[in-house]
């Protein structure tokens, strides 16, 4: 999905904000709704509403970004950044697809009750970390190449309004 503009302001630089702060966060949260059964009838489903919502923001980030490449001075630095952009996809379906298993854990433990329930909270915490590491690390990165893309060009700023 590409969406050019929001608010007449260019729509990546907003729509990234998003990304940015859900990806996180359903990555923290799926992390600890797998390695504390406890909290997972609570808050598996808000974990898994928050995971969708940031592959939904992903998806719209990256289509945004699209757009917004061809309206840009193309640098290396932002071919670098559109290069990367493309990782993030991949992670957030990772991370949403461990917050839909954890929040069927319960289910599934009821169907396959041979599983023990220390095997199954190992094997979600494992796949929770991996997912949301890589997720968030992913993030870390495009962002900060997305930083780079935009800031480097700047002139730096001259000593205005300091008198020697």
């Amino acid at each position: 999905m590409e969406i050019e503009e929001l608010f007449g302001l260019p729509a990546h630089p907003l729509l990234v904000h998003a990304a940015v702060v859900l990806l996180p966060l359903a990555a923290l949260g799926t992390v600890m709704v797998a390695a504390i059964p406890k909290a997972r009838r609570s808050y598996a489903p808000l974990v898994l509403i928050v995971a969708i919502a940031a592959l939904v923001s992903v998806g719209l980030a990256q289509g945004s970004g699209e757009e917004f490449e061809d309206q840009v001075v193309e640098t290396e630095l932002t071919e670098e950044h559109t290069d990367q952009g493309e990782t993030v996809l991949p992670w957030a379906i990772a991370v949403a697809v461990v917050a839909g298993a954890v929040a069927g854990a319960a289910a599934f433990r009821r169907r396959v009750p041979k599983v023990s329930a220390g095997a199954l909270t190992a094997g979600l915490v494992l796949a929770a970390v991996v997912a949301s590491a890589g997720a968030t690390w992913t993030v870390i990165d495009v962002g900060h190449s997305g930083a780079e893309a935009t800031w480097d060009d700047l002139p730096a700023p001259e000593d205005a309004g300091h008198e020697s």
